[in-house]
């Protein structure tokens, strides 16, 4: 009887993995989960990824869990190793997220003992379909089918092959990590087998869609609701290009017939999503960037500079990337936290809108008094929406300023997850809906906002917003979220200590959203959660407003640029000041066609830069 050990890798993994261990472990001897340095273990260690592995070792699983990332490679090493001195006389690898039917290893064990019996044990078995595909094969050796680069989730290898050629290797950290073992088994007389009856399921990279531009479409018959595909990730392009160069140049000359498809595959897959897939820009860059470095000799992970060259090259940051957390559920309770300054006038407005919201679970609505001498306090106590609300008015005097508000509020809030928004705003009927269904595999989550309800004409056209489908970010760097509309779990909040006052210059928000990101956490973008946003509607609040947000912008760049956030580029620096030369508002208005406060929110936004860069030290105009 073959004894046969799993070892599950996983990375940031939700609750998939605990389907994975359930399919597999009553299927083998025993199961080993190895945890390839996943970041939410230590910026949430009570959070969903410790219960995703608890939960995995209530099922039976031994777990490991390696303090850094260092690559799908060394997991596997350490989970092989471990499986090897438990004397298991083969080694089932799996990713985090593949499902084995139930007879899957009973099948492959039988067909490694065919194989032994006829001289064949330096051998590894893969299965016939991989999500109803049937799997690469090609020529038979003594009657049993061979298996063109099987794919590592679902692969069995025999002891006496990983005795016979060593252990995955580590420099090529992720992709083509079980081609090169492929290639180096059979440069030592390995084989790979393919198992008839057998099925796994698993997710080969994410779905995508083109659709043909219009003049097109009449000579693509067929096509014209668009076509579908997979595509990687695009900072795999990188691994991609740089291991499989590296393994052309190693295993060319023995292996002339897989060279040749390997080119052919990769030419088809990787060249269709630089060409129609998403980010295609920066697929582009990393495919060269891992050419060179092929061409360079260099291994191991990706450096960092490549990374911030690429999000340069993309205009979208890498980290949108970044992998989903585990599904949280809708919150016990959401604390509605607004911070508020002598806003007897507006705040009304605001609490009738959160009054009709059609979210179905609790909520409470805490209203944080920064230093109001409007009244404020008493105007809330017996405000007819206070039961309805359960509305509640904090103390928040102290440091002026929005951000000590808002801490304030969040102490004293009870919900499990905090929902900030402004007393002068209005929200949509379905913000908190909205806000909490995307916040459920994500740290926080910023909603959009609209100026049209709440502005005139002539006021919106001082300042232009993006639409709600555009998360704001820093290019190159890491989105970021105003804190007019965001949402946060409360732990996460703590974790990071709130909210930064020594942000009294704005960025106040950039800057929280920010510190979330580099602890681990991920911020999602819920563009149906809206607010009618409420626009400065004064020139001098307009002046004010853009000079305070410029240098909010340069302190950002001084204490983050050591994170990976670029300078401004120059040429964005001379358009600016090309803008405010030939849009001056001293020229006639028929020629310049700016409004007064536009080119004042861009020359205010110019000089805040200014001053910002020179009391914090760091160029960013």
């Amino acid at each position: 009887m073959t004894s046969v050990v799993a070892v599950v890798t996983a990375f940031e993994p939700g609750p998939e993995l605990i389907g994975v261990v359930e399919s597999a472990v009553a299927q083998v001897d025993s199961l080993i989960v190895v945890d390839d340095g996943s970041p939410s273990l230590r910026s949430d260690p009570s959070g969903a990824v410790r219960r995703t592995l608890d939960a995995c070792a209530d099922l039976g699983a031994t777990l490991h869990e390696t303090p850094d990332n260092r690559g799908i490679a060394h997991a596997l090493n350490v989970g092989v190793t471990e499986a090897l001195d438990r004397g298991a006389d083969a080694v089932l690898t799996l990713d985090q997220d593949t499902r084995l039917e139930p007879d899957y290893v009973a099948r492959t064990s039988d067909h490694l003992a065919l194989a032994a019996s006829l001289g064949l044990t330096d051998v590894m078995a893969s299965p016939s379909l991989i999500n109803d595909d049937v799997a690469p094969f090609w020529f038979a050796e003594r009657g049993l089918t061979l298996a063109y680069e099987p794919i590592q989730s679902g692969l069995v290898i025999t002891r006496s092959l990983l005795e016979k050629i060593g252990l995955f290797e580590e420099e090529l950290f992720i992709d083509c990590v079980e081609t090169e073992f492929y290639l180096r088994a059979r440069a030592h007389g390995g084989h790979a087998l393919i198992v008839p009856g057998t099925r796994i399921s698993h997710r080969l990279g994410s779905r995508a869609r083109w659709r043909p531009p219009r003049l097109l479409r009449p000579l693509l018959r067929g096509y014209g609701a668009g076509v579908e595909f997979s595509e990687d990730a695009p900072f795999r392009h990188y691994y991609i290009a740089r291991n499989r160069l590296d393994l052309y140049r190693r295993y060319g000359r023995r292996e002339p017939l897989w060279c040749a498809v390997s080119i052919a595959k990769d030419t088809i897959s990787r060249g269709r999503a630089m060409l129609i897939g998403s980010h295609r820009l920066r697929r582009v860059y990393l495919t060269a960037a891992g050419t060179r470095a092929a061409l360079r000799g260099e291994r191991g992970r990706i450096p960092a500079r490549t990374l911030r060259r690429a999000r340069l090259a993309g205009g979208e940051p890498v980290s949108s990337a970044r992998p989903l957390e585990t599904d949280r559920g809708l919150p016990d309770l959401v604390s509605v936290v607004i911070p508020v300054h002598n806003g007897v006038a507006t705040i009304d407005d605001q609490l009738e809108a959160l009054a009709a919201q059609d979210y179905s679970r609790p909520f409470e609505v805490v209203v944080a008094d920064n230093n109001s001498t409007d009244g404020l306090r008493e105007h809330l106590e017996g405000h007819r929406l206070a039961d309805r609300l359960d509305l509640r008015w904090v103390d928040a005097s102290g440091p002026a300023g929005a951000s000590y508000g808002r801490n304030a509020g969040a102490a004293a809030a009870a919900g499990d997850f905090l929902a900030f928004c402004d007393g002068d705003d209005r929200v949509y009927s379905s913000w908190l809906t909205e806000l909490t269904a995307v916040a459920r595999r994500c740290s926080a989550v910023g909603g959009a906002v609209e100026t049209s309800s709440l502005n005139t004409p002539r006021t919106q056209s001082w300042r232009q917003m993006l639409p709600p489908e555009m998360p704001y970010e820093f290019p190159g760097f890491l989105p970021v979220s105003p804190t007019c509309n965001l949402g946060v779990w409360k732990n996460r909040f703590d974790a990071v200590g709130g909210f930064d006052v020594a942000y009294d210059r704005g960025a106040e928000d950039a800057d929280f959203t920010i510190r979330i990101q580099l602890a681990g956490g991920v911020l999602g973008h819920a563009p149906r959660a809206l607010i009618a946003y409420r626009l400065r509607d004064t020139l001098r609040g307009i002046w004010d407003q853009s000079v305070m947000c410029g240098e909010g912008d340069a302190r950002l760049y001084a204490e983050y640029r050591a994170y990976g956030m670029p300078p401004r580029p120059w040429y964005a620096t001379a358009d600016v000041i090309a803008y405010l030369l030939l849009r001056n508002p001293l020229l006639p208005t028929v020629i310049t066609r700016v409004p007064t406060g536009r080119w004042l929110f861009q020359a205010g936004n110019l000089l805040g830069r200014i001053k910002g860069s020179a009391r914090h030290h760091a160029w960013y105009v």
